[in-house]
């Protein structure tokens, strides 16, 4: 019960994850520590079964998202991250404001399905760019540098969530 989520599932601590072995793994794992198997057996054994099962799921939901991955990555090597904190990169968070006004407008645009798709793209893309950064600080052991990237990961990671509900709204 004292492993950490990489060693759970026999990954490597890294900010590149094999999401197919990820899955592969979570699901023999749920098979071999699913509740119902343990139905039989003893209440501490029930009891340990239900424990560990829910942090096999925690493990897999941190390792499945970018960003809990880099949070969890800097937890590790014992970074502590405020969830208030924010960026202090004026350039990014400029940028941010401009791409929060575009979503704004995409409703109002002659054509929002296509103002709306180059968002998408062009936040996937800085997504992208701040996973490398995470990727490269980290390996670096620049973690204040890694911390940077993340908190500009938690931007991103919103604005492609609002890009989505939007999308899903113009849809109905």
């Amino acid at each position: 019960m004292q492993q950490n989520h990489f060693e759970i599932f026999g990954l490597p601590v890294s900010y590149a994850v094999d999401r197919q072995a990820l899955a592969k793994r979570y699901r023999e794992l749920q098979q071999e520590f699913h509740p119902d198997r343990f139905a039989a057996k003893s209440e501490r054994e029930q009891m340990l079964s239900m424990q560990y099962a829910a942090q096999i799921n925690e493990a897999n939901n941190t390792l499945k998202d970018p960003v809990a991955r880099a949070a969890y990555l800097l937890q590790l090597a014992g970074v502590e991250i405020n969830p208030e904190q924010t960026t202090a990169d004026g350039e990014f968070l400029m940028q941010q404001m401009m791409l929060r006004e575009q979503l704004e407008d995409v409703r109002t645009a002659a054509d929002p399905e296509a103002e709306l798709d180059n968002l998408g793209s062009e936040a996937g893309q800085l997504f992208k760019a701040q996973e490398a950064a995470f990727a490269s600080a980290l390996s670096a052991n620049a973690l204040e540098e890694a911390k940077s990237a993340l908190l500009k990961l938690q931007f991103l990671a919103k604005l492609q969530r609002q890009v989505e509900e939007l999308e899903e709204d113009l849809l109905d």
